[in-house]
């Protein structure tokens, strides 16, 4: 498969890295990654899905901002999933598409369901992996949330970690998740640091490890499903836990759903599994 095409757009003043796949006229498939990843970190999985054929679908993955190659967000504001979806709405009108077909991975996973809800017309298939939408926020969390917040937005935190070569990132990356293989930890590394002073730095910025305060209730979380009109796979890692997690029960509220285990895979299945997942992904993409 030939390398993806690099290209770029604005949104609310910031520039927004994406990369694409096939021929823009086609049907779109939107690949939205996880928290502190990038876009790509899909490289595997799509040249696995682009190997089967007929496979002729337009695939765009985006960096969020804050993100990949993407702008970071200005002092002062914080990463909310507002903000995410504001990311992937400007994504299609750039694309001048009326509808996609969604894949997303954990945050970006969340990011794909809250904006099914948003526009149910807009999504034509949906892939949830490893997530059912963000974790819920009881009244007596957002006081604490906010205040916590207002002390301390993270602008002030500083990515202290510097690898003085690629390989050392590659292994911070497998100290974490060593179920990830090594082709993909060093293609992550590669693609997810970038060169400073003394070595090699995380893309992403550091706020994205502070906690956001978003605040979704459960019921608030459940409408948004229950708007939910595609086709929709549902994927988790049989190693992961997930399916065990308290938002496992919210699978029941899903009107056209389908749950598939990849197993072997803990919570990174393109990273892990990118072969195994496109045995599932690509005939429900298909149908």
């Amino acid at each position: 498969m030939a390398e993806p095409v690099d290209r770029e757009f604005f949104t609310a003043g910031l520039r927004l890295h994406y990369v694409e796949w096939g021929d823009p006229d086609r049907h779109t498939v939107v690949l939205v990654h996880g928290n502190r990843d990038q876009c790509r970190s899909w490289d595997f999985f799509a040249a696995a899905l682009f190997a089967r054929q007929p496979f002729s679908y337009h695939v765009a993955a985006l960096d969020l901002r804050g993100h990949g190659d993407s702008d970071w967000s200005p002092p002062g504001q914080a990463y909310q999933h507002a903000d995410f979806l504001r990311d992937v709405a400007e994504l299609l009108r750039h694309l001048k598409k009326d509808s996609a077909t969604f894949i997303g991975h954990s945050l970006g996973a969340s990011i794909a369901l809250l904006f099914a809800g948003c526009f149910p017309e807009k999504v034509k298939r949906l892939v949830l992996i490893e997530a059912l939408g963000p974790y819920a926020r009881s009244d007596e969390d957002v006081p604490k949330l906010l205040a916590r917040w207002l002390e301390d937005d993270g602008t002030t935190m500083e990515e202290r970690m510097v690898y003085p070569a690629l390989e050392e990132a590659a292994g911070a990356i497998e100290k974490r998740f060593p179920s990830i293989p090594p082709a993909a930890r060093g293609h992550m590394a590669r693609y997810g640091t970038k060169a400073a002073e003394q070595g090699f730095i995380w893309k992403h910025d550091p706020r994205m490890r502070f906690p956001s305060y978003s605040t979704f209730s459960e019921a608030q979380i459940q409408a948004f499903i229950r708007r939910i009109e595609c086709p929709t796979l549902l994927v988790y890692g049989s190693e992961s836990g997930f399916i065990k997690s308290p938002r496992a029960p919210r699978v029941s509220l899903f009107k056209n759903g389908r749950v598939v285990a990849i197993a072997g895979s803990g919570h990174h299945v393109p990273h892990e599994k990118p072969d195994e997942l496109v045995k599932v992904v690509y005939p429900f993409l298909m149908d």
